[in-house]
């Protein structure tokens, strides 16, 4: 008889609700047995009953019994990406808060301005009376340093810059493309196919009329600056990717995310030598603005070397760095390096010691430039900030960039800027 049939009749329901039952679930492991009234509750509790990791919500497919769900957890990809999936949340959360303020300061500036009443002058001056002008300071000085120019033209994120005095700009991007622009009109001339991955290197040798490329391919590219921009050789010691290039005396410094150095012949392009320079990637390397024979590195091993160009020796390591080094200039009988934790350290370099932490970027500071006693840095949260360093404050900060800023250069009395939203921006 089935047990529908049996409703009507409340004595037979009562003896089919006693009869005793085997767990649903039985066929995934469990050997519970009840009464069949009982079997509705005991199925919302039954830790054999089917069910999906707790991190599907993030993709995780896996599903089966609650005890295989319990035992996936140990190996599941989701659950060992936690720590940097919430810190990654915590650092979007950061970034939405500051565009709600800064749409709520631009909401205010707007009606501010809808409001403003602007009385014209009345003063009616002779002929050949002087219109004196408020005196305003040059870039990098001043409070007036705006975003003057957008370059769009790019359509992946910029990585990599380089500038000439011939006005000519050159842009690496994530897609591994170069594209070549006239710096004053802001106009693209060409744009070359250079790389298989990203570009995060270029560097120009005016004096020879070419320039090169470096990437996560691990190549290093020689082209023509002029004419065709014509591909002349490509070098394929570095097994690694190539996160640096620098110039200096018919030399090509190269860095590596495998800690090497290697240096190049500009002439005729020959590995000259190799140094195991760090344990760990090498971010960025700068030439001594004091002493063009001594170059910097900085590295993810978070340490800084100085090294003498001339024997391919280090000088001194600073390993009081506090987290990953990003990035490194110089200026002013100071080292300036860029960190991971968001903090910019300062190193006197007569003394070799710390001497300051520069903190106001909310994430790690991937681009840090000196220029006429004055710091620029460019951050992972979007901003770029100026700061003072007689005391070392930060006493402007240019937004406008909707990505990660990856790349600076000075141009002619201006800064050129790179990021993540795919654009290049030119302020002065």
């Amino acid at each position: 008889v089935a047990v529908p049939e049996l409703h009507s009749n409340l004595i037979l329901k009562s003896l089919a609700d006693e009869l005793v039952a085997y767990c649903p679930n039985r066929a995934f492991g469990c050997q519970a047995t009840m009464t069949r009234e009982a079997l509705t509750s005991h199925g919302k509790s039954c830790e054999y009953a089917l069910g999906v990791c707790v991190h599907s919500g993030l993709g995780c497919k896996f599903a089966g019994s609650g005890v295989a769900v319990g035992r996936h957890l140990s190996d599941c990809a989701y659950e060992q990406l936690m720590p940097f999936i919430v810190a990654t949340g915590a650092r979007i959360s950061s970034l939405e808060s500051l565009v709600e303020a800064q749409q709520a300061d631009i909401a205010k500036l707007r009606k501010q301005m809808a409001n403003a009443t602007f009385p014209q002058s009345q003063t009616i001056l002779d002929d050949e009376e002087e219109i004196v002008l408020p005196k305003t300071q040059s870039f990098p000085h001043g409070q007036n340093i705006e975003c003057r120019r957008t370059i769009s033209d790019n359509k992946a994120g910029v990585t990599s810059l380089a500038y000439t005095s011939q006005n000519i700009l050159l842009s690496g991007s994530y897609d591994g493309s170069i594209k070549l622009f006239n710096a004053e009109s802001g106009k693209m001339v060409r744009s070359l196919a250079a790389h298989d991955l990203t570009v995060w290197a270029i560097a120009a040798e005016e004096s020879t009329s070419r320039f090169f490329s470096a990437g996560s391919d691990g190549k290093i590219k020689v082209w023509e600056l002029e004419g065709e921009n014509t591909c002349l050789k490509v070098l394929n010691d570095h097994q690694r990717k190539v996160y640096s290039l620098q110039i200096s005396d018919g030399r090509l410094y190269s860095a590596s995310s495998d800690g090497k150095i290697k240096i190049w012949s500009t002439e005729s392009m020959e590995c000259l030598s190799t140094i195991q320079a760090h344990s760990d990637c090498i971010n960025s390397l700068v030439l001594y603005d004091r002493d063009a024979t001594k170059m910097v590195s900085v590295s993810s091993d978070s340490t800084l070397k100085l090294w003498d160009l001339t024997t391919g020796t280090a000088i001194h390591t600073f390993s009081d760095l506090g987290s990953e080094g990003l990035d490194v200039t110089s200026g002013g009988g100071m080292l300036y390096a860029s960190t991971f934790d968001a903090s910019i350290v300062a190193f006197d370099m007569d003394t070799y010691t710390r001497t300051r932490t520069l903190r106001g970027h909310n994430w790690e500071v991937w681009q840090v430039k000196h220029i006429d006693g004055v710091l620029f840095s460019g951050s992972h949260d979007h901003t770029i900030r100026r700061w003072d360093l007689k005391t070392f404050a930060s006493d402007l900060t240019l937004t406008g960039h909707k990505g990660y800023v990856h790349s600076f250069r000075f141009g002619s009395d201006c800064l050129i800027s790179a990021g993540a939203d795919k654009t290049i921006k030119i302020w002065k």
